[in-house]
């Protein structure tokens, strides 16, 4: 370890990319006052829980949704310190913001609603209400439309926010329950969202033709559970999600109430047809349990995982990821998902965090990651090996 300026630093080398603790973490809470944290003054309870964190399009500001303390605080990425929070309704679980950085939309769980929180004036400025459980959103590149992905597990839906009008316009049916998290493909035509359907052993993916609302393929990820978490790849070819698989033959309701689990990413090519790979995140004594958020640089590098059970970032090589990929078959790939030596073929580095780590986002730089700690109530912010 070493000391700079007050701050502790750790060191994680591993391959190409180093791995660098600034600080180790912002606080949100609690009235830690050593060096490296900075003490929330805004935070409306001692145990807000910062379930998931998201940037300002141009990097300066973080947004930070507090699952128990019913509010968004907002944090000056350049300084490291808590500038205001807002309340919004109860349980907010994810927030996209609008292109042009004016507006905040955030999903509150159990109230069944979206805020519109007007950035600049730190306000809440409308409630939208949509289906049942809305757990993540996301926002055209053009700014007009919000996908809002209802995760109610009866419920089915990805309700349709016009941004101009501030009103919800329509709902997009998924071919199952549990739509949990959504994303958008790279040139905009698609949507794909994870169908986390409570009691399905095998749950999957649809994708969705935007202009048409109309699902052109489900992908059913074999032996799955726990879907956390989507995104593309920037080139569009494929889409990763966390998951974890039961390890023996419980009834999944039971192996979700016990924990009893693997844990991977599956990477699907988004191709009709195409692969759908089951990619072990854990070693023979080394467990990544419970993967949650996800993020990608903008090239494409590397693949950052909130692992919320360990307390850590896990960081993959996708480039290394995808070679396993393009060079096995279907059946190869499936036999490899049980390979738990696998994961060094591509393990970057194994990030030490505060306590419960459920998102992550990358500044538009690509040159910190920001994981939010839900048990810990802070913010972890590591240095990328961003070019």
């Amino acid at each position: 370890m070493n000391f700079e300026g007050g701050k502790q630093g750790i060191m994680i080398r591993k391959g190409m990319i180093g791995a660098v603790m600034l600080g180790a973490a912002i606080a949100l809470g609690g009235g830690v006052t050593n060096a490296g944290w900075i003490q929330g003054t805004h935070v409306n309870t001692d145990l807000p829980g910062p379930f998931y964190i998201t940037a300002s399009p141009d990097g300066g500001t973080l947004f930070v949704c507090n699952q128990s303390g019913n509010s968004v605080t907002f944090v000056d990425a350049r300084t490291q310190k808590v500038t205001g929070e807002v309340t919004v309704r109860t349980q907010p679980e994810a927030a996209a913001v609008t292109p042009d950085g004016a507006f905040l939309y955030v999903c509150n769980g159990e109230s069944d609603s979206v805020s519109v929180v007007d950035i600049s004036r730190k306000q809440e400025i409308k409630e939208i209400k949509v289906g049942d459980w809305p757990s993540g959103v996301k926002i055209t590149a053009d700014g007009k439309t919000a996908y809002v992905s209802c995760s109610g597990c009866m419920w089915n839906t990805i309700d349709v926010i016009d941004t101009g009008r501030m009103e919800k316009v329509r709902s997009i049916y998924t071919s199952n329950y549990g739509p949990r998290m959504v994303d958008i493909s790279p040139d905009g035509k698609t949507l794909v969202a994870i169908l986390d359907t409570v009691g399905s052993i095998n749950r999957s993916v649809d994708f969705i033709d935007i202009a048409s609302g109309r699902i052109m393929e489900n992908r059913v990820i074999p032996e799955s559970a726990n879907l956390r978490d989507v995104v593309y790849t920037p080139d569009g070819k494929y889409v990763v999600v966390t998951y974890q698989t039961p390890k023996n033959w419980l009834p999944v309701c039971e192996a979700e109430n016990g924990q009893v689990f693997t844990n991977n990413i599956a990477v699907v090519e988004t191709k009709a047809g195409g692969k759908v790979a089951r990619i072990p995140l854990d070693e023979l004594n080394n467990y990544d349990g419970n993967p949650y958020g996800l993020a990608i640089d903008q090239k494409g590098r590397y693949l950052y995982i909130g692992v919320r059970g360990m307390h850590r970032v896990t960081i993959l090589d996708m480039n290394k990821v995808l070679d396993i990929v393009t060079g096995n078959s279907q059946e190869e790939l499936d036999y490899l998902r049980d390979d738990l030596g696998l994961v060094r073929d591509y393990l970057v580095a194994r990030v030490p965090t505060g306590l419960g780590p459920s998102s992550v986002c990358l500044s538009p730089d690509g040159k910190f990651c920001y994981a939010a700690n839900y048990f810990s109530n802070n913010v972890t912010v590591i240095r990328t090996a961003a070019d």
